[in-house]
């Protein structure tokens, strides 16, 4: 009977160990997505600021109204990236890993 539960118990740690890594593997892949679309639109943002600077569209309201509807997007989606963010920390101790590899 005991090695029925502990094969039952085996079996079930396998799975569920393979659920959670694919669970962290869709984390990942979605975290990566955040990031892109950040940079897209931060890069969406310096755009239109750059435009409202041009002479013929300086002063636009409508334009003025734009870049602060953009900035606030863009602040929204970096606090959901800083959220959801995953792989951050091994990031930072990779870099700083390499680093310490330059300097021996």
């Amino acid at each position: 009977m005991i090695i029925a539960i502990c094969t039952v118990s085996i079996v079930l740690n396998f799975v569920l160990v393979w659920y959670a890594r694919k669970l962290l593997q869709k984390l990942a892949f979605f975290s990566e997505d955040i990031v892109d679309l950040n940079e897209s639109l931060e890069a969406f943002s310096t755009h239109l600021t750059g435009l409202h600077a041009q002479e013929t569209y300086y002063g636009d309201q409508t334009l003025q109204n734009l870049i602060e509807h953009s900035k606030v997007i863009v602040e929204g989606v970096s606090q959901f990236k800083d959220l959801y963010m995953v792989g951050e920390f091994e990031q930072g101790q990779n870099d700083a890993e390499e680093e310490e590899q330059k300097v021996e």
